[in-house]
This record gives structure tokens, sequence and C-alpha cells, in this order.
């Protein structure tokens, strides 16, 4: 009796649609992640994706109602991407007009320095990695972490309005990768 009434829940499983099962699962979703010789935390509103061009060593999205915002991480040798100074300036040069003066901090945590940089104005659009057309009210939050023989490189950019609310994720992650205060 038993072996039929196995037989009979075989057969049941193999009648169910295949619409019962999943068409794929969803990508994992590391809590931490390494970039370089750094150890960066996830946020929990933040989705691991895979990096969409290959200067991107990592990247994170979120859905926002403004569209979808991104937090790309990069790592250079240091002769290939220039000073840190070279880096903040071609940050700068991304933006045809500031509405506000660039804020930029320069500090050293117990992993190693970091340069952070805030701007906030007029994005260029048709640049490389960048918008296709201009944001007017955009912010780019960005950090340069100078490492054993390599920079590792972490921006985001959008929407004023879409970056306010993350900016103390942003600098969170930051922080813990930097091993900075919070």
């Amino acid at each position: 009796m038993t072996r039929f009434l196995r037989l009979g829940f075989s057969l049941a499983f193999l009648a169910l649609p295949i619409s019962a099962f999943p068409e794929s699962l969803p990508a994992p979703q590391p809590i931490a992640f390494r970039v370089g010789s750094l150890r960066f935390d996830r946020p929990n509103s933040w989705r691991w994706v895979p990096p969409s061009d290959s200067l991107r060593a990592a990247q994170l999205e979120k859905k926002t109602p403004n569209g979808t915002l991104l937090i790309t991480f990069s790592r250079f040798p240091n002769a290939s991407s220039g000073s840190v100074q070279a880096n903040l300036d071609r940050w700068t040069a991304q933006f045809s007009k500031l509405s506000l003066p660039a804020k930029t901090h320069a500090t050293t945590g117990s992993v190693c320095p970091v340069t952070t940089l805030r701007l906030q104005g007029t994005l260029k659009g048709g640049l490389p990695g960048g918008p296709a057309k201009e944001i007017i009210d955009a912010t780019l939050l960005g950090a340069i972490f100078q490492t054993e023989g390599e920079l590792v490189v972490v921006k985001c950019t959008g929407p004023s309005s879409s970056i306010g609310p993350i900016e103390k994720e942003f600098a969170s992650l930051i922080a813990i990768a930097g091993g900075l205060p919070p």
C-alpha cells in the first residue's frame, strides 16, 4: 500500500503544470563582497547586479520613483587611473554647471586613506558611463580609496531627489569599508 501511495504522489507531482515551477532562481544577493582588498557590506535596500561593463568590479542597484540608481565599484592600478585629484577633476568635469560648491573630504581610516566628493548641478549627458541626456538637478557621490598598489573608486549619480534619501546608506558603505567612524 505504501508503495502505491508513493507512486500516486510521484505521478501527481509529474502532473503539475510547468508554470508551477519558477523559470529561474533569483541571483544570489551577497551581504558582503570584496573589491580588491576592501570589504563592502551591501545595504539591505540595494540589489547586487552583474557589472554592466569591464571597468566595473561590482555594481549595486536600487529602484526609486525617478528611475534606477547604481553604485559602481572599480579598481585601478595606481598609475592607470591618475591621481586622486585627477579623478576628482574628472568627476567635476562631468557637470556643465554646479548649483552648490563641491564638497571634498580626505581622511585616513583604519584600513586606508579615503577621499569623498559630493557634487550637485547639471550632469552632462552623452559621456561614456554617464546618462544619455543631461540631468538638470543631479548629484554625484564618490569615494576614492587609496589601497596598496591601486585605487578603488565608488560612485553613485542620479537625480538629486533620488540621491538625497540614500546619502546616509552611501556614507555608511564607505565608512565601513575604509575603517572610518560611522
